[in-house]
């Protein structure tokens, strides 16, 4: 499944070896109606989420072959096209980068090297009306066409609602008026950094979301110069500028020291809570670290008792001590690294019979208490903004001027989005086994004090993944 380019530039579908053009969409623009590009041969259609693409319905066979070959070809065009718009590399590289591991089949359908050159170098000269790439963030100046957005027809407001002014630790916020509005108004922020589709010069974008009207909104789009302290503190006071009075009772963030410590200097008494997923993702590297992970993936009860650590973020507070101690006796003696590296890092060693302090205290990230409120556990929000912008982009680091060009169009679809929620529509629904998952843990923490400490770890374990 991916999405092309046709020569005139309309948007194809590829689904299982088919192409797709691009037909309507349903009443309240929640779903993409697609038709067979042999419209005249062929009756078949699909019907996407135009939130997630996934496919939801396909309506008849098709009369004809699959185009695998034609297809992969045809991203590779797709991918020359975007390349030649957003980098700077030689047309050589350009084509050599793009149809590098491509099958055979996919090669002979290609059109000529001449050709395609051709079509990089009038690529190029059509995009030639948007400014150098900036050399240094001193001497970048930012037209006003790129400071600006469009929201509909013959309405133009301010994007880039502040620049910090050149330096090497500029700082610049994109976003609408209105989504400060909504920050406002929300009590419950995400915060989260994407490195892979930052423009050059950039060490990161970092994207503040909200929950509003029962569904999480990605807000403001940072482009930060690294990942310090005091950058993160200078963000926020910006923020606060731009909108006074903002009041979060809670902050979910990735585990960076410094971006917790600057949320809680600039908000004091904030609830700072680190993400399940990213505490996941760190115990998944240090699996790799420790070459636990082959044996994770192929020996079923050594995988239970590895998600017994992770499992203990379900725990109560209190009760870490005895579980630990518990979990020492009972895993196999290879694990128990990883449970010592886990105890340092996120519990605090024991020294001279007192708990030293932990880099990331158990209050940052233990669920116990969420699960009974049945609050957010993870911060798969931002984590799917980012996604939203990495797929938009579709090349790492652009330039600045493609950025705030794709950023628009992510804007745009967030709007749609917010738009269908004001006309009384639903945010999209958990899918049914993330329910029953949640709807399980649930009940195993809900008795917790019925069961004993291994067979409550055992059983979110079996409930839980490291990926």
């Amino acid at each position: 499944m991916s999405r092309i380019k046709s020569i005139r530039g309309r948007e194809i579908f590829t689904y299982d070896g088919y192409m797709y053009i691009f037909d309507a969409f349903n009443f309240n623009k929640t779903k993409k109606f697609w038709r067979c590009r042999y419209k005249n041969d062929c009756s078949c259609r699909i019907h996407t989420s135009t939130e997630t693409s996934e496919v939801l319905k396909i309506l008849n066979d098709h009369s004809h072959d699959s185009e695998a070959a034609l297809i992969e070809a045809n991203e590779a065009i797709t991918c020359m096209k975007q390349r030649a718009k957003d980098t700077l590399e030689p047309t050589s590289s350009v084509i050599n980068e793009c149809t590098s591991g491509i099958s055979q089949a996919a090669k002979g359908e290609l059109a000529s090297d001449g050709a395609i050159k051709k079509q990089i170098r009038r690529i190029r000269r059509e995009v030639q009306a948007a400014p150098d790439a900036p050399k240094d963030l001193i001497t970048l100046v930012i037209p006003d066409e790129f400071k600006m957005y469009s929201p509909s027809e013959g309405i133009v407001e301010q994007f880039l609602l502040h620049d910090s002014g050149p330096g090497e630790d500029r700082i610049l916020i994109f976003g609408r008026y209105q989504n400060l509005e909504i920050l406002a108004e929300s009590t419950s922020w995400y915060a989260d950094g994407t490195f892979k589709v930052a423009p050059s010069l950039f060490s990161q974008i970092y994207v503040i979301l909200a929950k509003y009207m029962n569904s999480v909104h990605p807000l403001l789009y940072a482009l930060l110069p690294d990942k310090k302290k005091q950058t993160y503190e200078k963000l926020l006071q910006i923020i606060i500028n731009l909108k006074p009075g903002l009041k979060p009772i809670s902050i979910a963030c990735d585990f960076e020291q410094a971006a917790i410590k600057a949320f809680q200097n600039i908000f004091p008494g904030v609830k700072i809570f680190g993400c399940l997923f990213h505490l996941s993702k760190n115990f998944r590297l240090k699996m790799y670290e420790l070459d636990l992970i082959s044996k994770y993936k192929n020996d079923a009860d050594f995988s239970i008792a590895v998600k017994m650590i992770l499992a203990l973020a379900f725990v109560k507070i209190d009760d870490l001590d005895t579980a630990i101690e518990a979990l020492t006796e009972h895993i196999p003696p290879e694990v128990l690294p990883l449970l010592d590296w886990f105890e340092e890092f996120y519990v605090g060693r024991i020294i001279r019979n007192r708990r030293r302090p932990a880099r990331f205290p158990p209050v940052l990230w233990n669920v116990h208490e969420r699960v009974l409120n049945k609050e957010d556990k993870t911060n798969n929000h931002a984590e799917a903004a980012n996604r939203r912008l990495n797929l938009q982009m579709g090349v790492q680091h652009p330039t600045l001027w493609t950025f705030i060009t794709n950023l628009r169009k992510v804007q745009s679809g967030r709007d749609t989005f917010y738009q269908q929620l004001e006309a009384g529509n639903s945010p999209p629904k958990k899918k049914k086994k993330f329910i029953d998952v949640d709807k399980r843990i649930f009940k195993i923490v809900e008795d917790y004090n019925n069961r004993n400490t291994l067979s409550f770890l055992r059983g979110i374990a079996q409930n839980i993944s490291c990926y």
